[in-house]
């Protein structure tokens, strides 16, 4: 295990790993290769498990472990290796290129989340609804949603405005990000569970998809376009999540033109039968994409803009040309050579750590950083405007009782709760103490509260805060019981 990670290296491990690979109905599976002599990745494993959770499963192979799943999957074509990750998505992984599965190690783990999404789109398998204790009730979405595939949406019950559940909207158009299906405003009609800290399950608005369509395109619109299956022949192109058309050809082979799973603009016009589709030129000005649900923002981007190097041919005479087997060799040193510098750097990094040392968590320098760094990663610009971070203080015996607060819960949802005291965010209660207590007026100025970190419950853990003007002092942290 790596962090919680399973690691699969002998021959068991890697036939299970082989076995949940075929099967079919289930979640993405992420396999991250470990290099020559590693022990552990390069990339933080266990933030791509936290931002995946329930969306896809993630395992590890070891060096011998890729030799092993290399054989069990018919060669490398199917396989991962060389501290690269690859994505199996359920029931697909064997169509189309299956280069597009794998992605280099030197990418970014939201590249890694934004290619699990993307791949497992059509056979992402959604998590199911609780089948008791719902609660009829519509919630309007009270923020803009995050383009972060892993950041949180939430609502408020028009039932009990009070509160303010997570959407969890993934059983809708699996794998597409809410900001690409909702917008701020927008009044989502599903249940609830009744817990204090509650999720909502949004049902899918009426929609006359075949009404919208004939709207969107009248009789002749640019626009972009999701590439399904790709044959030599016949391409299918997604307009919607449910609405398909296609791109014929007798002559070109189109599997040299299209790639599954990449954004094309096109060309889409009315016909008697439905709607035809041809390849749009660089000249034409293509709209936004139509909106997956009813009164939604465009389901769908415009791929990146990349700027290719210009190549400059160089003319070798016919004796300065290597046969194969000296280039076969070249590319093997070359490659050998960048392994012992990669292996150089990370003995570098691993000295650099141990001299410089680690500040615990419980740090008021530490815990300052963490709250400006997980600030800044869960909420937008948009949202920022709405919420700002305020001056923030702290009291000598918040931190005493610090350290038993993580053993209670853990440290990230400490953090996350710090967080959302501070800014006043409604994801966290925070309520006045009663009056007559010793906390109940005012001192100084002073507006005392109480926070709950994980829940509202006899014996759980509170932060007991205070605010003034746009300052907020952090005065303790600990056991529910013990701040009576």
């Amino acid at each position: 295990m790596t962090g919680g990670v399973k690691v699969c290296r002998s021959e068991e491990e890697i036939a299970w790993l082989v076995s949940l690979i075929h099967q079919t109905e289930r979640h993405p599976v992420v396999v991250g290769s470990l290099g020559i002599d590693e022990q552990t990745p390069k990339w933080d494993v266990v933030a791509l498990v936290r931002r995946l959770e329930d969306e896809a499963i993630v395992v590890l192979v070891d060096t011998e472990g890729s030799y092993l799943l290399t054989n069990q999957m018919g060669g490398k074509a199917n396989s991962v290796h060389s501290g690269w990750v690859r994505i199996y998505p359920a029931g697909a992984w064997r169509l189309g290129d299956q280069n597009q599965n794998k992605i280099t190690p030197a990418v970014s783990i939201s590249k890694i989340v934004d290619r699990v999404l993307q791949l497992g789109f059509q056979t992402y398998v959604p998590t199911s609804l609780p089948t008791a204790n719902l609660v009829r009730d519509s919630v309007v979405i009270d923020a803009s949603p995050s383009a972060d595939t892993s950041a949180l949406l939430s609502g408020r019950s028009e039932t009990d405005p009070s509160r303010h559940p997570i959407i969890r909207y993934s059983g809708i158009y699996p794998g597409i990000p809410a900001n690409r299906l909702f917008k701020k405003g927008m009044k989502l009609q599903g249940n609830r569970t009744k817990g204090i800290l509650p999720d909502f399950f949004p049902e899918k608005p009426v929609d006359d998809l075949k009404r919208r369509l004939l709207e969107f395109v009248g009789d002749i619109v640019c626009t972009w376009a999701l590439v399904g299956e790709v044959r030599p022949n016949r391409v299918e192109i997604f307009m919607h999540p449910e609405a398909t058309v296609e791109i014929i050809s007798d002559i070109d082979d189109l599997t040299y033109e299209y790639t599954k799973g990449s954004v094309v603009k096109v060309v889409v016009m009315a016909t008697l039968e439905g709607w035809e589709a041809s390849a749009a030129s660089d000249q034409e000005s293509a709209i936004d994409a139509i909106s997956a649900l009813p009164g939604g923002p465009p389901w769908l981007l415009p791929p990146e803009i990349g700027f290719e190097p210009e190549v400059v041919e160089q003319v070798e005479s016919v004796s300065n040309v290597s046969d194969d087997e000296e280039m076969v060799f070249a590319h093997q040193v070359i490659e050998k050579l960048e392994r012992e510098v990669a292996s150089l750097k990370e003995k570098l990094r691993s000295s650099r750590a141990k001299r410089i040392g680690l500040i615990h968590p419980s740090d008021e320098r530490c815990l300052r950083a963490a709250i400006v760094a997980d600030y800044y990663s869960r909420f937008t610009q948009s949202d920022r405007e709405g919420y700002p971070l305020p001056e923030l203080i702290f009291g000598p015996d918040f931190f005493a009782g610090f350290s038993d607060t993580c053993l209670m819960v853990p440290y990230d949802t400490v953090l996350r709760s710090v967080v959302n005291v501070a800014i006043g965010h409604p994801q966290t209660k925070t309520e006045k103490f009663q009056a007559g207590s010793r906390f109940g007026d005012e001192i100084d100025g002073w507006q005392i509260r109480r926070g709950h970190i994980a829940e509202v419950t006899s014996g759980a853990p509170r932060i007991r805060f205070a605010k003034k003007g746009s300052s907020v002092r952090f005065e303790w942290t600990g056991h529910h019981d013990d701040d009576l």
